[in-house]
Protein backbone atom coordinates (compact mmCIF):
# COMPACT_ATOMS: atom_id res chain seq x y z
CA UNK A 1 0.00 0.00 0.00
CA UNK A 2 2.84 2.40 0.89
CA UNK A 3 4.63 1.52 -2.36
CA UNK A 4 1.49 2.28 -4.42
CA UNK A 5 1.09 5.59 -2.61
CA UNK A 6 4.69 6.55 -3.35
CA UNK A 7 4.24 5.70 -7.03
CA UNK A 8 1.08 7.81 -7.18
CA UNK A 9 2.89 10.74 -5.56
CA UNK A 10 5.77 10.38 -8.03
CA UNK A 11 3.38 10.44 -10.97
CA UNK A 12 1.61 13.48 -9.54
CA UNK A 13 4.93 15.27 -9.10
CA UNK A 14 5.94 14.41 -12.68
CA UNK A 15 2.66 15.78 -14.02
CA UNK A 16 3.08 18.97 -11.99
CA UNK A 17 6.62 19.43 -13.29
CA UNK A 18 5.38 18.94 -16.84
CA UNK A 19 2.69 21.57 -16.33
CA UNK A 20 5.31 23.95 -14.97
CA UNK A 21 7.53 23.30 -17.99
CA UNK A 22 4.66 23.89 -20.41
CA UNK A 23 3.66 27.18 -18.81
CA UNK A 24 7.28 28.32 -18.60
CA UNK A 25 7.85 27.67 -22.30
CA UNK A 26 4.63 29.41 -23.31
CA UNK A 27 5.42 32.42 -21.14
CA UNK A 28 8.88 32.72 -22.70
CA UNK A 29 7.42 32.34 -26.20
CA UNK A 30 4.90 35.07 -25.51
CA UNK A 31 7.62 37.43 -24.26
CA UNK A 32 9.88 36.61 -27.22
CA UNK A 33 7.08 37.37 -29.65
CA UNK A 34 6.20 40.66 -27.99
CA UNK A 35 9.81 41.82 -28.04
CA UNK A 36 10.58 40.40 -31.50
CA UNK A 37 13.23 38.03 -30.14
CA UNK A 38 13.52 35.52 -32.99
CA UNK A 39 16.61 33.86 -31.50
CA UNK A 40 14.73 33.00 -28.30
CA UNK A 41 11.82 31.59 -30.29
CA UNK A 42 14.22 29.43 -32.29
CA UNK A 43 15.70 28.14 -29.03
CA UNK A 44 12.24 27.34 -27.69
CA UNK A 45 11.37 25.52 -30.91
CA UNK A 46 14.39 23.30 -30.34
CA UNK A 47 13.48 22.85 -26.68
CA UNK A 48 9.96 21.68 -27.57
CA UNK A 49 10.85 19.62 -30.64
CA UNK A 50 10.26 16.37 -28.72
CA UNK A 51 6.74 17.58 -27.91
CA UNK A 52 5.81 17.56 -31.60
CA UNK A 53 5.02 13.82 -31.28
CA UNK A 54 3.81 13.85 -27.69
CA UNK A 55 0.83 11.95 -26.32
CA UNK A 56 -0.01 15.01 -24.19
CA UNK A 57 -2.32 17.49 -25.98
CA UNK A 58 -0.98 20.36 -23.85
CA UNK A 59 2.60 19.69 -24.95
CA UNK A 60 1.45 19.47 -28.57
CA UNK A 61 -0.46 22.75 -28.24
CA UNK A 62 2.53 24.48 -26.63
CA UNK A 63 4.89 23.32 -29.38
CA UNK A 64 2.35 24.59 -31.93
CA UNK A 65 2.09 27.90 -30.07
CA UNK A 66 5.86 28.42 -30.29
CA UNK A 67 5.70 27.71 -34.02
CA UNK A 68 2.76 30.11 -34.38
CA UNK A 69 4.81 32.93 -32.89
CA UNK A 70 7.73 32.07 -35.19
CA UNK A 71 5.29 32.10 -38.11
CA UNK A 72 4.04 35.57 -37.21
CA UNK A 73 7.48 37.13 -36.79
CA UNK A 74 8.77 35.42 -39.94
CA UNK A 75 5.96 37.00 -41.95
CA UNK A 76 6.57 40.43 -40.43
CA UNK A 77 10.27 40.19 -41.31
CA UNK A 78 9.54 38.73 -44.78
CA UNK A 79 11.23 35.38 -44.18
CA UNK A 80 8.70 33.34 -46.12
CA UNK A 81 10.53 29.99 -46.09
CA UNK A 82 10.82 30.18 -42.28
CA UNK A 83 7.14 31.12 -42.09
CA UNK A 84 6.12 28.12 -44.18
CA UNK A 85 8.14 25.71 -42.07
CA UNK A 86 6.72 27.13 -38.84
CA UNK A 87 3.15 27.06 -40.18
CA UNK A 88 3.47 23.45 -41.27
CA UNK A 89 4.97 22.47 -37.90
CA UNK A 90 2.17 24.28 -36.09
CA UNK A 91 -0.53 22.47 -38.02
CA UNK A 92 1.11 19.05 -37.75
CA UNK A 93 1.30 19.33 -33.96
CA UNK A 94 -2.30 20.54 -33.75
CA UNK A 95 -3.51 17.69 -35.95
CA UNK A 96 -2.15 15.31 -33.32
CA UNK A 97 -3.50 17.42 -30.45
CA UNK A 98 -6.98 17.37 -31.94
CA UNK A 99 -6.85 13.61 -32.39
CA UNK A 100 -6.21 13.37 -28.65
CA UNK A 101 -8.73 16.10 -27.74
CA UNK A 102 -11.11 16.87 -30.63
CA UNK A 103 -13.25 19.20 -28.52
CA UNK A 104 -10.49 21.72 -27.80
CA UNK A 105 -11.78 25.06 -29.08
CA UNK A 106 -8.36 26.57 -28.39
CA UNK A 107 -6.55 24.03 -30.59
CA UNK A 108 -9.03 24.52 -33.44
CA UNK A 109 -8.63 28.30 -33.15
CA UNK A 110 -4.83 28.22 -33.12
CA UNK A 111 -4.87 25.93 -36.14
CA UNK A 112 -7.15 28.39 -37.91
CA UNK A 113 -4.57 31.11 -37.25
CA UNK A 114 -1.69 29.01 -38.56
CA UNK A 115 -3.58 28.05 -41.72
CA UNK A 116 -4.70 31.65 -42.15
CA UNK A 117 -1.18 33.07 -42.00
CA UNK A 118 -0.02 30.43 -44.49
CA UNK A 119 -2.88 31.38 -46.81
CA UNK A 120 -1.74 35.01 -46.68
CA UNK A 121 1.64 33.94 -48.01
CA UNK A 122 -0.10 33.13 -51.29
CA UNK A 123 1.23 30.46 -53.62
CA UNK A 124 -0.30 27.19 -54.72
CA UNK A 125 -1.60 26.31 -51.27
CA UNK A 126 -3.34 29.61 -50.55
CA UNK A 127 -6.86 28.47 -51.40
CA UNK A 128 -6.47 25.16 -49.57
CA UNK A 129 -5.00 26.82 -46.48
CA UNK A 130 -7.70 29.48 -46.50
CA UNK A 131 -10.41 26.83 -46.63
CA UNK A 132 -8.83 24.89 -43.77
CA UNK A 133 -8.52 28.06 -41.73
CA UNK A 134 -12.23 28.73 -42.18
CA UNK A 135 -13.23 25.21 -41.19
CA UNK A 136 -11.01 25.33 -38.10
CA UNK A 137 -12.47 28.58 -36.80
CA UNK A 138 -15.99 27.31 -37.45
CA UNK A 139 -15.20 24.30 -35.26
CA UNK A 140 -13.75 26.56 -32.55
CA UNK A 141 -16.78 28.86 -32.57
CA UNK A 142 -19.15 25.89 -32.38
CA UNK A 143 -17.33 24.68 -29.27
CA UNK A 144 -16.75 27.98 -27.43
CA UNK A 145 -17.99 31.13 -29.18
CA UNK A 146 -17.45 33.30 -26.07
CA UNK A 147 -13.76 32.48 -25.71
CA UNK A 148 -11.92 35.79 -26.27
CA UNK A 149 -8.98 34.09 -28.01
CA UNK A 150 -11.41 32.44 -30.41
CA UNK A 151 -12.93 35.87 -31.06
CA UNK A 152 -9.49 37.38 -31.67
CA UNK A 153 -8.46 34.68 -34.13
CA UNK A 154 -11.85 34.90 -35.85
CA UNK A 155 -11.08 38.60 -36.21
CA UNK A 156 -7.74 37.82 -37.83
CA UNK A 157 -9.45 35.58 -40.36
CA UNK A 158 -12.14 38.06 -41.32
CA UNK A 159 -9.74 41.03 -41.35
CA UNK A 160 -7.04 39.47 -43.52
CA UNK A 161 -9.19 37.27 -45.77
CA UNK A 162 -9.63 38.60 -49.34
CA UNK A 163 -13.02 40.14 -50.05
CA UNK A 164 -13.91 37.59 -52.70
CA UNK A 165 -13.88 34.83 -50.08
CA UNK A 166 -15.73 36.77 -47.38
CA UNK A 167 -13.08 39.06 -45.96
CA UNK A 168 -14.30 42.27 -44.37
CA UNK A 169 -11.95 44.61 -42.48
CA UNK A 170 -14.84 46.34 -40.74
CA UNK A 171 -16.18 43.06 -39.36
CA UNK A 172 -12.67 42.02 -38.41
CA UNK A 173 -12.24 45.25 -36.45
CA UNK A 174 -15.53 44.63 -34.68
CA UNK A 175 -14.29 41.19 -33.62
CA UNK A 176 -11.06 42.69 -32.28
CA UNK A 177 -13.06 45.12 -30.14
CA UNK A 178 -15.34 42.33 -28.97
CA UNK A 179 -12.33 40.22 -27.99
CA UNK A 180 -10.73 43.17 -26.17
CA UNK A 181 -13.93 43.83 -24.21
CA UNK A 182 -14.24 40.15 -23.33
CA UNK A 183 -10.65 39.97 -22.10
CA UNK A 184 -11.14 43.13 -20.05
CA UNK A 185 -14.37 41.84 -18.52
CA UNK A 186 -12.68 38.58 -17.51
CA UNK A 187 -9.59 40.33 -16.15
CA UNK A 188 -7.30 38.07 -14.18
CA UNK A 189 -9.94 35.32 -14.31
CA UNK A 190 -9.57 34.93 -18.09
CA UNK A 191 -9.15 31.22 -18.77
CA UNK A 192 -5.62 30.25 -19.73
CA UNK A 193 -4.89 28.47 -22.98
CA UNK A 194 -3.90 24.77 -22.91
CA UNK A 195 -0.32 26.05 -22.55
CA UNK A 196 -1.24 27.57 -19.18
CA UNK A 197 -0.92 31.17 -20.40
CA UNK A 198 -3.82 33.52 -21.14
CA UNK A 199 -2.47 35.16 -24.28
CA UNK A 200 -4.19 37.56 -26.67
CA UNK A 201 -5.50 40.40 -24.49
CA UNK A 202 -2.79 42.90 -25.43
CA UNK A 203 -3.01 41.91 -29.09
CA UNK A 204 -6.76 42.44 -29.19
CA UNK A 205 -6.25 46.02 -27.99
CA UNK A 206 -3.34 46.55 -30.37
CA UNK A 207 -5.43 45.50 -33.37
CA UNK A 208 -8.36 47.59 -32.14
CA UNK A 209 -5.90 50.49 -32.10
CA UNK A 210 -4.80 49.73 -35.64
CA UNK A 211 -8.43 49.78 -36.72
CA UNK A 212 -9.10 53.08 -34.95
CA UNK A 213 -6.01 54.63 -36.51
CA UNK A 214 -7.04 53.50 -39.99
CA UNK A 215 -10.49 55.00 -39.38
CA UNK A 216 -8.92 58.37 -38.53
CA UNK A 217 -9.64 58.13 -34.80
CA UNK A 218 -6.24 59.15 -33.43
CA UNK A 219 -7.43 59.50 -29.83
CA UNK A 220 -9.15 56.12 -29.88
CA UNK A 221 -6.08 54.50 -31.40
CA UNK A 222 -3.86 55.98 -28.70
CA UNK A 223 -6.15 54.67 -25.95
CA UNK A 224 -6.04 51.17 -27.41
CA UNK A 225 -2.26 51.15 -27.90
CA UNK A 226 -1.77 52.42 -24.34
CA UNK A 227 -4.07 49.70 -23.04
CA UNK A 228 -2.05 47.11 -24.97
CA UNK A 229 1.15 48.39 -23.37
CA UNK A 230 -0.45 48.42 -19.93
CA UNK A 231 -1.24 44.74 -20.36
CA UNK A 232 2.12 43.87 -21.92
CA UNK A 233 4.79 46.54 -21.18
CA UNK A 234 7.30 44.81 -23.50
CA UNK A 235 4.96 44.83 -26.52
CA UNK A 236 7.28 46.40 -29.10
CA UNK A 237 4.65 46.91 -31.80
CA UNK A 238 2.37 48.84 -29.45
CA UNK A 239 5.27 51.00 -28.26
CA UNK A 240 6.24 51.74 -31.86
CA UNK A 241 2.64 52.68 -32.67
CA UNK A 242 2.85 55.26 -29.89
CA UNK A 243 6.16 56.58 -31.21
CA UNK A 244 8.14 55.33 -28.26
Amino acid sequence: MIRIGLIALSLLAANFASAQDITSVATKAQSAYLTGNTAELARLATTTSAWSKSQNPKELYTHAYVQFRILQLSIYTKRESDAERAGDACNEALDLALKRDPKSAEAHALQSACYGYLANLGGMGAIRNGSRSGKSIEAALALDARNPRVMLIDGFGVYFRPKFVGGDKGKGCARFKEAASSFDAAGSSAAPSPAGVSWGAAESHYWSGRCARDAGDAAGARREFERALALAPDFAAAAKALGR
